[in-house]
């Protein structure tokens, strides 16, 4: 019986799993979900960690990560998110090795793979070149303020939807709907700036 479980489980697909997964909390559905992907996992933090033990540990410590975040996130395509998720948390480990570095003092290229971090769901495409970021920071800047805080949290401190609401004290709408507006609001900025955006 268990094992005809586990196959109907297999079966199904990514969305379906992280839609059931959403529902039930149930760690065998998320276990097969990361299964899936697992090698990719270990890829993105061979490749940051250039250690196996370390990123054999990341792939560990994303996993548990997972265990709220796909119960929190908008998630589109499971795949894309998750490398993100696995990238941003190498560049985040990365980081605090010397927490004397801030965004600024980052080199142009470390600076791209932070903003990007949020990867599809981000609000513009890679930014590599200087004047890309300057228009970005400026749009970040003009957005309303509960609009900026959110997408400062969402995209920059890898915050979930569910942390933010706690940090606020706002409904999950709200923040949610405030990283939909910030996002929509930078958009055209950006555009208005002549950057395309990737949303």
């Amino acid at each position: 019986m268990l094992k005809f479980l586990r196959k109907n489980i297999t079966e199904k697909s990514d969305d379906e799993l992280v839609q059931r997964y959403q529902q039930s909390g149930d760690l065998e559905v998320l276990g097969v979900l990361y299964e899936r992907y697992v090698e990719l996992v270990y890829g993105v933090c061979l490749k940051y960690f250039k250690e196996k033990t370390k990123a054999e540990d990341a792939v560990m410590a994303i996993f548990e990560t997972l265990v709220e975040k796909v119960r929190t996130h908008e998630i589109r395509q499971f795949r894309p998110w998750l490398h993100v998720v696995s990238k941003n948390h190498c560049l985040m480990q990365l980081r605090k090795k010397d927490r004397t570095v801030s965004f600024d003092d980052m080199l142009p290229a470390m600076q791209a793979e932070v903003v990007h971090s949020a990867g599809v769901l981000h609000p513009v495409d890679v930014l590599e070149e200087e004047p890309q970021q300057i228009a970005l920071k400026k749009c970040i800047e003009k957005l309303p303020a509960q609009q900026k805080h959110c997408v400062e949290q969402f995209y920059f401190e890898d915050k979930s939807y569910k942390e933010i609401a706690d940090l606020t004290g706002d409904e999950l709408g709200l923040v949610r709907s405030n990283i939909q507006n910030g996002r929509r609001n930078l958009r055209i900025c950006m555009e208005k700036s002549g950057i395309h955006s990737s949303v």
